[in-house]
């Protein structure tokens, strides 16, 4: 499969066969990675690839392989980080590979990163599955178009299956008229904001992803000086396909 098919089948993995991927294998992830388009090209991060000795887990399950993303903050650097790590979350699955955004796994103290101007982000767990790693459109839980939007648009579609924290989904799109699209956080309550809030901006890059994936040749990304408000939601950028 390609990237834009990967899409429409991904799930995330949470059952691994503990076999370490071969030497070949992390290799060409690491090339993929280093390849990878980003979303603010003034923001400094970076990754490191580890075992389960390295990480706290808060899970009840391991994998073979945990991807730790790390980051200086900057203006959207979490979307940076989503709109990167999807693709190669993409890549992954492409190759049979599984897995798993995890906002509840992080470094442990015997862990020891050299980068002390970056900050941990987030990690993804991945290695070969041993249940099936795909699934049927139909089996995907999600918001319709019309509730993530405020005109119905297919071309928007590849957004509407990204996967989020707890499968919040906190994207909202708005139409321009020059044909451009702005996106949108959904503001949250006390409670999830507590529970999810620091990773939804993670959301929103990852969605974008999903939209560039599909319109590689015509993306772009900006900020407007002064959007357009709407109540209960932030503003989190507009793009181009």
């Amino acid at each position: 499969m390609n990237l834009e098919e990967t899409i429409y089948k991904r799930q995330s993995c949470r059952t691994y066969n503990q076999t370490p991927l071969d030497e070949q294998t992390i290799t060409d992830i690491k090339t993929f990675i280093s390849n990878a388009k980003v979303l603010n090209e003034n923001i400094d991060w970076s990754y490191d690839i580890v075992t389960k000795e390295k990480v706290k887990s808060l899970l009840r399950w391991d994998a073979p392989h945990y991807l730790l993303l790390f980051s200086e903050e900057k203006e959207n650097y979490k979307e940076n980080i989503g709109f990167i790590f999807q693709q190669l979350d993409l890549y992954l699955q492409s190759k049979d590979i599984g897995s798993c955004w995890l906002g509840m796994v992080s470094p442990n103290s015997s862990y020891e990163y050299k980068n002390s101007q970056h900050k941990f982000i987030i990690t993804i767990s991945f290695g070969k599955s041993s249940t099936q790693t795909h699934r049927k459109i139909e089996e995907f839980n999600r918001k319709s178009l019309e509730k993530i939007m405020d005109t119905s648009d297919e071309k928007l579609k590849p957004a509407q299956y990204a996967p989020s924290a707890t499968n919040s989904q906190p994207w909202y799109f708005t139409h321009n008229s020059d044909g451009s699209y702005n996106v949108y956080r959904e503001k949250l309550g006390f409670i999830k904001r507590r529970m999810i809030g620091k990773w939804n901006p993670i959301d929103i890059g990852i969605a974008l992803a999903h939209m560039y994936i599909t319109n590689k040749d015509t993306f772009k990304f900006y900020i407007k000086e002064n959007p357009k408000d709407l109540k209960d939601y932030s503003y989190m950028g507009s793009f181009e396909l």
